[in-house]
């Protein structure tokens, strides 16, 4: 089998972990190149007040990229909550892109409720125009954020596998990991996990909607 191409492309640190973290550990395993594009900075006051320094989030991000078996992270230097989704930052992504040939990107939700999310849904649209990624899908938001257009799952994965590694990824961000609720939140993703797999008989199972596909492996 050819070895793929993979980028992930998340908003945020931790976000393509939670909604892809499976997905990805599986693909690396299995020889495919995977790649990691986070689109902000990091660092950000959450709505308590409280900061959390860039360095830490990439301390953190790096840590679960080893989990992940990812190829190559890449940071980008926008602000959270500010991400733009045209000019210079479709310019910068569509370089990544070119220099990586990605067989297939994951990224946001276009409907996600994060605007950062929705920023980054858009600047994927706009960077694998005219075929030139030939597989492009959207992870699921989750499931405690307002989404009137409702995620459509088109394309499942069996994470049953992986399920250990993502959710050790997760734990590697640990200045999210306890803010969200620690093990608490870690059941919450597997549970997650476990009604997806419900839908196609797998254990565990990470969906995306399939925005374009052509032969993904």
């Amino acid at each position: 089998m050819k070895k793929k191409k993979v980028l992930a492309i998340g908003a945020h640190p931790d976000d393509m972990e939670f909604e892809a973290g499976g997905t990805l550990a599986k693909w690396a395993l299995k020889g495919h190149e995977v790649y990691h594009l986070i689109l902000t900075a990091g660092g950000y006051r959450d709505m308590n007040g409280q900061i959390y320094k860039t360095e830490e989030l990439r301390k953190e991000a790096k840590n679960a990229a080893e989990v992940l078996n990812v190829k190559e992270l890449i940071f980008l230097d926008y602000t959270t909550t500010e991400l733009p989704s045209s000019g210079k930052i479709v310019s910068e992504v569509d370089q990544i892109v070119q220099d990586i040939s990605p067989d297939i990107i994951i990224s946001h939700h276009p409907f996600d409720s994060h605007q950062d999310h929705r920023a980054a849904a858009e600047i994927v649209f706009a960077v694998s125009r005219q075929g030139r990624v030939k597989n492009v899908l959207s992870s699921a938001p989750f499931p405690y954020r307002p989404n009137v257009f409702a995620f459509r799952p088109q394309f499942f994965v069996d994470i049953s596998s992986t399920i250990d590694t993502k959710l050790n990824a997760i734990r590697c961000y640990k200045s999210q990991f306890e803010k969200f609720g620690g093990e608490k939140l870690i059941g919450r993703i597997q549970s997650w996990a476990c009604v997806w797999g419900w839908a196609v008989d797998f254990e565990f199972a990470e969906s995306f909607e399939v925005i374009r596909m052509n032969d993904i492996f």
